[in-house]
């Protein structure tokens, strides 16, 4: 699965990218990132990317300009006026007045070829540009300085599920929210006994049927 970032702070994506889960994904060649500064496609001498709003009001917006080129240097724009049609690639923006992001969501954009996501900054994105993209998506009611936060959570949310990103597929069925409304039973490692602290006796006998049981007994519902 390829996953495509636009922003004005690439190295934010890349250096994310380049860790943990995500590395091993990309080594394996289960899933590409590639995050694209859309500052590149600026059309001025300054490279700007944003600008004073029509009408007043403090801040700055993010141009259109810029982004509509950049994701049409990716390939995802026939036109001015339509996204490709492809069910297999979605283009999402970080933007707080969204969809919430779950992980029925993040199950949805695993089945896809492709997503590209776009981040903002200062005070928003230009109206125009939500002409290009296929759906807002929010991580929560909460503001953040820019998208990239956002982007990360649901692209390390998405990969996951994409086979061959993680060593073991089979340990995503007992995870939090593998399944509606699941939260994970509690876990426990050595030491058996920590400042008192003891865990279970029955974890520690090796009876798998009845440790199943109490993992079933323990497991919470989401609220």
């Amino acid at each position: 699965m390829r996953f495509d970032v636009l922003t004005i702070f690439p190295e934010i994506i890349s250096s994310y990218a380049s860790e943990s889960i995500l590395k091993r994904g990309q080594k394996a060649g289960a899933i590409v990132i590639t995050a694209h500064n859309f500052r590149d496609f600026a059309t001025d001498k300054h490279h700007s990317v944003d600008d004073s709003p029509y009408g007043g009001g403090p801040g700055m917006v993010l141009k259109v300009e810029p982004i509509y080129h950049c994701l049409q240097s990716i390939g995802v724009l026939r036109n001015q006026k339509s996204k490709i049609k492809n069910l297999k690639s979605k283009i999402i923006i970080m933007d707080p007045a969204g969809k919430k992001f779950d992980q029925k969501m993040a199950k949805k954009f695993s089945k896809l070829e492709r997503l590209v996501m776009i981040c903002g900054r200062y005070e928003g994105f230009d109206e125009r540009i939500y002409k290009f993209v296929d759906e807002k998506i929010s991580i929560g009611d909460y503001v953040l300085s820019g998208g990239e936060l956002a982007a990360l959570v649901v692209l390390e949310a998405t990969a996951r599920l994409v086979p061959g990103v993680l060593g073991k597929q089979e340990s995503l069925k007992e995870e939090t929210f593998a399944r509606a409304e699941y939260v994970e039973y509690p876990q426990y490692t050595r030491p058996a006994e920590f400042m008192g602290m003891k865990v279970p006796k029955l974890l520690l006998s090796g009876d798998h049927k009845k440790i199943k049981e109490w993992r079933e007994s323990k497991s919470k519902r989401a609220v």
